[in-house]
């Protein structure tokens, strides 16, 4: 994974996160626990993660692993994550499969196209059923 890059800043009410890298599971896992470290790190556990990953589409069992031990890993915390992603041209379902996951683990996830929307649903502006993607 030599070109996954994570970084994160602390903003006035939620952290922002980006990351980049190739689309696999490893790398899914990977920055969800970049993720997880960040929020208990910093004491804040409502953030959105902008991300850019490349590279082919992953499979709904590939997602759902990943998503699964993403999620087993972050339960219990009280995250509120807004993700955008936005160059996702197709998988939708693909991200929304992996916001059902998190919910049963009682992650509160939503998946965008944009900051705006995302920054709005995690401040609380909007629907929990109004998503972008």
């Amino acid at each position: 994974m030599n070109d996954y890059a994570f970084a994160v800043e602390e903003r006035s009410d939620y952290l922002y996160a980006t990351v980049t890298g190739p689309n696999t599971p490893e790398t899914i896992v990977r920055y969800s626990a970049d993720v997880r470290d960040a929020c208990l790190r910093l004491g804040q556990m409502r953030v959105l993660v902008v991300v850019d990953l490349h590279g082919p589409g992953l499979s709904m069992l590939d997602i759902y692993k990943a998503a699964a031990e993403s999620s087993d890993q972050a339960a219990g915390i009280g995250l509120r994550a807004a993700y955008v992603f936005p160059h996702l041209e197709h998988g939708a379902e693909n991200v929304h499969l992996a916001e059902a996951v998190a919910a049963t683990r009682g992650i509160r996830a939503r998946t965008f196209r944009n900051v705006a929307m995302a920054e709005s649903w995690l401040r609380g502006s909007t629907s929990t059923d109004h998503r972008a993607v």
